[in-house]
């Protein structure tokens, strides 16, 4: 037998050789798997979301066609800000409950429609019905708590389910649009006040569960609200306008300045956005301290807060540098009558005084120290 090894297996195992050398360097094929994104990529997007609905809320121009036609439009027309300070001078007109319902109704017309007629078989129809035009405490009773199950109206039966709307709007903003619903479309009967809706939801306080149709038709037909204590407004003063203890702070100001700063973080309704930007509505921090209150605008919030027993997390930025003493005491006045459940408004000495104690905080709160604020 030969010693020698055959040249040709030898070259062939070289080649070999450099072959496995050559795999071994290759990188492992990428697996599939779920990996969340940077939290630091999230606050971005966090960023640029608010400074685009911040930019819609300066530059909305009301939303009206006009804006965009070059033959009407203006300058002062688009830009909210443009017209501040006539919005602070002038006397804020002040508007009827049916004028005032028109608006908020735009909540109710994805389902009743702009016509009031409804979507057939799901959302019923609000044009001459038992529901709207008789009895009154039926109709706030809707509003404040829903409606669950099929009902029967105007001869058609429908099965949607509508929302309890008592934590979303205030009393004065159900009896506006239910005034406004009563008055609409060939609906011809009367307003209904803002104490009237305040007497029923403190009849209903213990009802958490929506109507369905037997109980609804249980109320008689001609049933009114009663327990309603009407306060009539001093004479010259509008309701747009709530006198304190200094000068009159003027809520139609403060709604300027929301729909300008807080709008697309709290949202039109003040409901927020869930889990990152806490509500308005059922706010301890809102309808509480007023001195808290204006502390979070001054300095902002950082971290995790519980807010109507849901947990957010995300960082309030502070207002203290960009907004004056008078336009905190407007905002803060709009959003503690707006969503606090009438809470009383934010006199322009009540920001000084609270930025005299902590205007120089460099950091936004916690939520332990805001619960550590006196109530």
């Amino acid at each position: 037998m030969s010693n020698h090894s055959d040249p040709k297996n030898s070259a062939d195992s070289r080649d070999a050789h450099k072959v496995t050398a050559s795999a071994k360097r290759e990188l492992p094929d990428p697996a599939e798997g779920n990996q969340s994104l940077p939290p630091a990529l999230l606050l971005i997007f966090a960023a640029i979301i608010c400074f685009a609905g911040v930019y819609l809320g300066i530059y909305h121009g009301g939303f009206q066609g006009s804006v965009y036609n070059e033959s009407e439009s203006t300058p002062d027309l688009l830009s909210s800000r443009k017209n501040g300070a006539a919005a602070v001078t002038q006397a804020p007109v002040e508007l009827s409950l049916v004028e005032q319902g028109k608006a908020i109704y735009s909540n109710c017309q994805p389902c009743h429609q702009a016509s009031g007629l409804g979507i057939a078989g799901q959302f019923p129809t609000l044009v001459g019905t038992e529901y709207v035009i008789s009895s009154e405490k039926r109709l706030v009773s809707i509003l404040l708590k829903g409606v669950a199950g099929p009902i029967k109206v105007a001869g058609a039966t429908y099965n949607g389910a509508m929302p309890a709307w008592e934590k979303a709007l205030s009393d004065r903003k159900i009896a506006a649009v239910a005034s406004y619903v009563r008055a609409t479309w060939g609906n011809n009967a009367p307003e209904i006040s803002e104490a009237k809706v305040a007497a029923l939801k403190k009849q209903l306080i213990e009802r958490t569960a929506p109507w369905t149709e037997a109980e609804l038709l249980a109320i008689p037909a001609d049933a009114a609200i009663e327990g309603a204590v009407e306060s009539a407004a001093p004479a010259g003063v509008s309701a747009a306008t709530a006198k304190t203890t200094g000068a009159a702070v003027d809520i139609e100001a403060g709604k300027a300045q929301y729909m300008a700063i807080c709008v697309a973080c709290h949202q039109p309704t003040g409901l927020g956005l869930f889990p990152v930007f806490p509500p308005l509505v059922n706010s301890e921090y809102v309808k509480g301290s007023p001195e808290r209150l204006v502390a979070i605008i001054l300095n902002g919030v950082m971290g995790p807060i519980t807010v109507d027993g849901k947990p957010y997390n995300n960082m309030m930025p502070a207002q203290g540098a960009l907004l004056t003493d008078t336009k905190i005491s407007q905002v803060a006045s709009y959003v503690r009558t707006a969503f606090g459940e009438g809470a009383s408004p934010v006199t322009v000495e009540q920001v000084a005084e609270t930025r005299k104690k902590y205007g120089a905080r460099p950091t936004g709160w916690t939520e332990a120290e805001l619960k550590a604020f006196p109530q």
